[in-house]
């Protein structure tokens, strides 16, 4: 063990890996605090250049855009009330109040510290989490993979169920690409339509692209919504005097970051709930529940720290299972498989440098990030000044370059720019994208294991039910389908009855 560790010491602090880190951070940072870019676009466009890199520098040139998205998302939503991620739309509930206040850097140190804190209490619940989940998961043969596949999808579209026709619209859009190709075992063309093209399939990579990368900047160029000159900052630099008076509410930082970390391990979750639970979780436990939404440094703190734990918590399913918990990770997949590494219960054993540098990437990428604003938080803050146009016209060449690099094949560019225009439509529609990336992710795994599932009882469908863990799985799915649907209708039924009091 101490062997690996030193050899991942070596990995972790090479020119290369470093620069990476950075690099990846530094773009993280820019395209949190741009609102409407996110971790996401900047991970789809470097995708493709990373498969000509290591496996470690290509995880933590990617982890740093990741972990550095997150960072950055505070930054607008405290200074304009406009956060750069989702998540940080909670950061906002506070620290907005406490800019009016002229307290923006009470606030930002408070965010910042909780980023830090969080991201770092969720590595160490990695590191000791994720082996004891691989020696359960030792155990999984197809019917459970299978079942895990399945929940993770419910989970998806169970997140989204306000939704739940969109939805599920996109995830068998999703399933349905996930079957374009050649099929391995019969080597029979489904759906490929006569073209030689499409006989190698639709990747993850193009559409991933496509959907997010493309489909997002043009978002951007319609709706201008980066044009914002009302960003301002007294300091170049972050106020330290202020980060002490944050530390006093260090029993807040812990458990928001056991509470992101637990939320980003389950499939389809994502980093708003992260924030808002813990956030909500914090101010109940507090005593002074009032003070919070009118300008309270812990609300900031707790919501930093509840998402930005949600990477190393996607990370525990994707290591253990080889199951993506959301697009992020699921992007994360494609670096593994495209250099011959299948994350599941053996990687930890397989490649135990590999497993231990990427966790000392991940706790030096929340240093990294936390340095960078700090020592810099004016410049990066003035980047939502860039003008729109140039920025999507830069992410769209970028993109287009890098899809083309990877096979030298228009047909991918071409993919993208289907895929994109795809995107565009369903963002503008506000469909849950995510949902047809989790189908063509997880499409592909839960044939291949349906498939050898029912080879090894000879189509008999029983086998998922005599087996304990996956009937525990089927069962679990089953109380996630029910449980909200009950709850739901629960609400209806008060609500009605409500409104009938106040109309009599």
């Amino acid at each position: 063990m101490i062997e690996y560790m030193s050899q991942a010491l070596v990995t972790t602090f090479t020119c290369s890996n470093i620069t990476a880190l950075v690099l990846g951070t530094l773009i993280g940072i820019v395209v949190g605090i741009l609102p409407g870019l996110g971790p996401m676009v900047g991970m789809v466009v470097l995708l493709p250049f990373t498969f000509a890199l290591p496996p470690a520098v290509a995880l933590s040139l990617l982890l740093g855009v990741f972990c550095g998205g997150y960072f950055g998302g505070a930054v607008p939503a405290i200074l304009m009330r406009t956060p750069g991620v989702p998540s940080s739309l909670v950061t906002s509930f506070d620290g907005f109040p406490l800019t009016q206040k002229g307290e923006a850097q009470t606030a930002l140190s408070a965010a910042l510290v909780g980023s830090l804190g969080g991201g770092i209490i969720s590595v160490f619940i990695l590191i000791f989490l994720a082996p004891a989940l691989a020696h359960v998961a030792a155990s999984f043969g197809p019917p459970e993979y299978f079942a895990a596949g399945l929940l993770g999808v419910v989970l998806v579209v169970m997140a989204y169920r306000e939704k739940l026709a969109k939805g599920l619209i996109l995830l068998g859009l999703g399933l349905w690409i996930s079957t374009v190709g050649i099929d391995g075992p019969t080597l029979v063309p489904r759906f490929c339509f006569g073209t030689l093209a499409m006989q190698n399939g639709l990747h993850l990579v193009p559409v991933c692209l496509g959907l997010f990368g493309i489909g997002q900047t043009l978002m951007l160029v319609e709706r201008k919504i980066l044009v914002n000159a009302r960003m301002s900052l007294t300091r170049r630099t972050l106020d330290f005097s202020k980060i002490a008076a944050t530390l006093k509410y260090w029993k807040s930082l812990i458990l928001s970051g056991v509470i992101g970390t637990f939320v980003g391990l389950l499939p389809g979750t994502g980093s708003i709930l992260a924030s808002f639970l813990s956030y909500e979780t914090v101010k109940k436990v507090s005593g002074r529940a009032e003070a919070f939404g009118k300008g309270a440094p812990e609300g900031c703190l707790a919501s930093e720290a509840g998402n930005n734990a949600v990477p190393a918590g996607a990370m525990i399913p994707l290591l253990t299972l080889g199951i993506p918990g959301d697009a992020l990770s699921a992007v994360l997949l494609g670096v593994f498989t495209i250099n011959g590494i299948y994350p599941g219960p053996l990687l930890l054993i397989k490649e135990p440098v590999l497993i231990n540098t990427l966790y000392l990437s991940m706790l030096l990428i929340n240093i990294v990030a936390f340095v960078i604003l700090a020592i810099w938080l004016r410049p990066f803050a003035m980047v939502v000044r860039v003008s729109n146009t140039l920025l999507a016209s830069i992410i769209m060449s970028l993109s287009l370059v890098g899809i083309y690099a990877v096979n030298t094949r228009l047909f991918d560019a071409g993919v993208a720019l289907v895929m994109g225009t795809l995107g565009y439509i369903l963002l503008r529609l506000e469909w849950p994208v995510v949902n047809l990336v989790m189908g063509v992710v997880l499409g592909e795994i839960l044939e291949e294991r349906l498939r050898e599932s029912l080879s090894m009882s000879e189509g008999n469908p029983l086998i998922f039910l005599e087996r304990p863990i996956s009937l525990f799985l089927f069962v679990a799915t089953f109380l996630i389908i029910v449980i909200p649907v009950l709850w739901d209708s629960r609400k209806a039924r008060i609500r009605a009855r409500n409104k009938g009091r106040d109309f009599s």
